[in-house]
C-alpha cells in the first residue's frame, strides 16, 4: 500500500469541514491528554507552544460568536419589518379600497392583484417585486389616496432595501470568518501537528498508544466515544 503522503506530512487540520468551534474542542480535549500524561514535563516542548496558541484563537471565537449574534439581530429585523408590512397590507386592504372606488377597480388590483393571499404568504425572495410594484401603483395613484398613504406605501421600498442590504452586509462578514482561515487558526493547526509528530516520534509504530492521546471524531459534527477518552501510561 502507497501511503497517503497529504496524511503524513500534510496539514489535514485545514479540512474545511472542520469548523473552528470542533477544531477548539478537539485542541482542549488534545491539551488536556498531553498534560494528563506529561510526567516530568516530557510533553512541554508541544504542550506550551499549543496553550499559547490557543489564547488569541479562542479570543478570535468570541468575535465569531459576536457576529452571529448581530447577525441573529438583523435577521429578526427583516423578518420584523415583513411581519409588519404584512399587517400593514391587510389592515389597510378596505381603506385603500374605499380611497380608490372599490375592490373591484382595476387601480385597486395594482395594489392586491391576488387578493390579501399575496402579502399573507409573502417571502423574501417575493419582496423586491412586489415592493417596486407597490412603489409605482402609490406613485399613480397618489391624488386618490392622499399624501400620507402615498407617503407609506411608497417608503416601504426603501425601508425594505435598507433592512435587507444591512442583513446580507453581515452574512458576508460572517462567511468571511468562517471560511477564511486565520492565521490565529492556522497557528493552532500547526501546534496541533506539531502534537501528533512528537507522538508519533516518541511512540514509533505503536498506533495504540499513539491513538489514544487524539480523540479525532471532535472534529466533526458527530462525536463518538473511543480509545481518545483513555488515559495514557507514558513510556519510560
Amino acid at each position: 500500500m502507497v501511503p497517503n503522503l497529504q496524511m503524513l506530512f500534510g496539514n489535514f487540520f485545514d479540512d474545511p469541514k472542520i469548523a473552528d468551534k470542533f477544531l477548539e474542542r478537539y485542541a482542549e480535549d488534545n491539551i488536556a491528554k498531553i498534560k494528563q500524561n506529561n510526567t516530568g514535563g516530557i510533553f512541554n516542548s508541544v504542550l506550551n507552544p499549543l496553550e499559547a496558541a490557543m489564547i488569541p484563537f479562542k479570543a478570535e471565537l468570541g468575535d465569531v460568536d459576536t457576529s452571529e449574534t448581530q447577525l441573529l439581530g438583523k435577521t429578526q429585523t427583516v423578518d420584523g419589518f415583513i411581519a409588519g408590512f404584512k399587517t400593514f397590507m391587510k389592515d389597510n386592504y378596505i381603506n385603500i379600497a374605499g380611497k380608490l372606488g372599490g375592490d373591484k377597480v382595476p387601480a385597486f388590483a395594482e395594489f392586491y392583484p391576488k387578493g390579501k393571499t399575496e402579502y399573507t404568504n409573502i417571502t423574501k425572495t417575493k419582496m423586491p417585486t412586489i415592493m417596486s410594484r407597490l412603489k409605482t401603483a402609490a406613485t399613480n395613484n397618489s391624488a386618490a389616496l392622499g399624501a400620507t398613504l402615498t407617503a407609506q406605501l411608497q417608503g416601504f421600498k426603501a425601508q425594505w432595501e435598507t433592512a435587507r442590504s444591512t442583513q446580507l452586509d453581515k452574512k458576508a462578514a460572517l462567511k468571511t470568518n468562517r471560511t477564511d482561515r486565520s492565521m490565529a487558526r492556522v497557528t493552532v493547526e500547526m501546534c496541533l501537528l506539531a502534537v501528533v509528530r512528537f507522538v508519533a516520534n516518541k511512540y514509533v509504530a505503536d498506533v495504540e498508544k499513539c491513538s489514544m492521546f487524539f480523540n479525532f471524531s471532535l472534529l466533526f459534527g458527530v462525536h463518538h466515544t473511543g480509545k481518545g477518552d483513555t488515559p495514557v501510561t507514558p513510556a519510560g
